[in-house]
């Protein structure tokens, strides 16, 4: 019985590393900048289509779902990070400066990046399971941000805890950040998705 939960959990463990490596891979040759997206698209799809079967996780299989999402996965990716880099850099003059409007504008522009960063990350996996053109994808994942907000907290206190963990050991970086991000987002918002998959089924 332990044995066999030492053998599951070598086999997450090793899924999850190959995934990472497979994203970086793809996103070096999508030339870092226009590899990103399509490269963590291919990831969120072999996790919903495979899970952790590690022998169905192939470097082809990813690399196949990387080209065919390359359009979508870009348009999804610089959305969100255009938007990212001018909240960003707003947020940064908004701190230098002093007082209790500002403080509220300083929180008003966080909250505001954090919904930013969740809605790609929904995104991400409506695109995963629905075909459905880029503005519809757009609309539902902003609805699925605002419709349960204890979700929403739930995916950035993962996201937060992700990136410390990151910060103090660097090497997760290379070997699991990445598909850390995809798992979590998509178990913390699973309920969330299968009500909204729900109703979409019912109105079909």
């Amino acid at each position: 019985m332990v044995s066999s939960g030492i053998q599951r959990l070598f086999y997450v463990a090793w899924s999850m590393i190959k995934l990472n490596l497979y994203f970086l891979v793809c996103t070096c040759i999508g030339g870092i900048v226009f590899g990103i997206g399509p490269a963590f698209q291919a990831l969120s799809d072999l996790l919903n289509e495979y899970g952790m079967s590690y022998q169905e996780l192939t470097f082809k299989r990813f690399f196949t779902q990387f080209k065919l999402n390359f359009k979508i996965g870009n348009q999804s990716y610089w959305l969100a990070t255009s938007f990212t880099l001018l909240l960003g850099y707003n947020l940064y003059l908004s701190i230098q400066l002093q007082g209790l409007i500002w403080l509220m504008i300083d929180l008003l522009l966080l909250t505001t990046l954090l919904l930013v960063n969740v809605t790609y990350l929904y995104m991400t996996l409506y695109q995963s399971t629905y075909e459905i053109p880029f503005s519809q994808l757009l609309k539902l994942a902003v609805i699925s941000v605002f419709y349960h907000f204890a979700t929403f907290l739930k995916v950035v206190i993962g996201l937060i805890s992700i990136a410390i963990l990151t910060w103090y050991f660097k090497g997760l970086a290379v070997f699991l950040s990445v598909t850390l991000v995809a798992v979590w987002s998509g178990y913390a918002t699973k309920n969330i998705r299968q009500m909204i998959d729900g109703k979409l089924d019912s109105h079909a």
